[in-house]
């Protein structure tokens, strides 16, 4: 009967585990390393879409500050027939417009979409991403109120209380009717709330900003 070479045996087990290490450890180096290319690509992306919102933000400040003027030019001219009605009567049309929130958040959604939140494993980090995206909807609920205005008041004051032919024949009583100024009054308020809900967002923004540019410098 041959002889087993043990010492023989025993090195190829050694080698083979050895290789089957190596491989293990270059497969999850790989692996890691994937995953971190992946991670920095979201980190980024959510950095692009943060500073966008930021962005669309101070836009609304403004348009909220100009509509808030443009209130307060009007209201005097809501009180009696002044001189210059034709021109301010416009400006009242104008109120029709809406200003709206448009969220940035296609990054986030692919990241839940994909199931590759799950790359992060802070926990507190997956929170405040979540609390951030979250705050969309506060925001929203605060810009609701410009639209309820319009769909339920404003829309209908035009359409039963403006005679367009008497505003052709220079006749602008439509605006000394009550229901109107309380529409601009209500309106103002609105816009006074929307436009803290958009600094408060853009305060958040740059936390979450902060925290991000945080984690994508530990893969410099």
């Amino acid at each position: 009967m041959k002889k087993i070479n043990w010492k023989y045996a025993v090195g190829e087990i050694i080698i083979v585990t050895i290789g089957i290490t190596i491989a293990f450890a270059i497969n999850q180096w790989a692996e890691n390393s994937k995953n971190n290319k992946v991670k920095k690509q979201y980190l980024q992306s959510l950095i692009v879409d943060l500073d966008s919102e930021i962005e669309g933000l101070h836009d609304n400040i403004d348009y909220f500050d100009r509509k808030m003027n443009t209130i307060h030019v009007i209201s005097p001219f809501l009180d009696g027939k002044k001189v210059g009605r034709d021109t301010i009567m416009r400006k009242v049309f104008n109120m029709a417009l809406i200003v709206n929130f448009r969220p940035h958040d296609a990054t986030y959604k692919a990241l839940i979409n994909s199931g590759d939140l799950k790359l992060f494993d802070d926990f507190d980090f997956k929170l405040m991403l979540e609390k951030h995206y979250a705050q969309h909807e506060l925001i929203k609920q605060d810009y609701y109120r410009q639209h309820n205005i319009m769909e339920k008041y404003f829309s209908d004051f035009l359409i039963y209380e403006v005679d367009t032919r008497q505003i052709r024949n220079g006749n602008y009583d439509f605006m000394d009717k009550l229901m109107l100024k309380n529409i601009i009054q209500s309106l103002y308020g609105t816009y006074l709330i929307a436009m803290k809900t958009a600094e408060k967002g853009i305060e958040d923004c740059e936390e979450t900003k902060k925290v991000l540019q945080t984690e994508l410098e530990a893969f410099n």
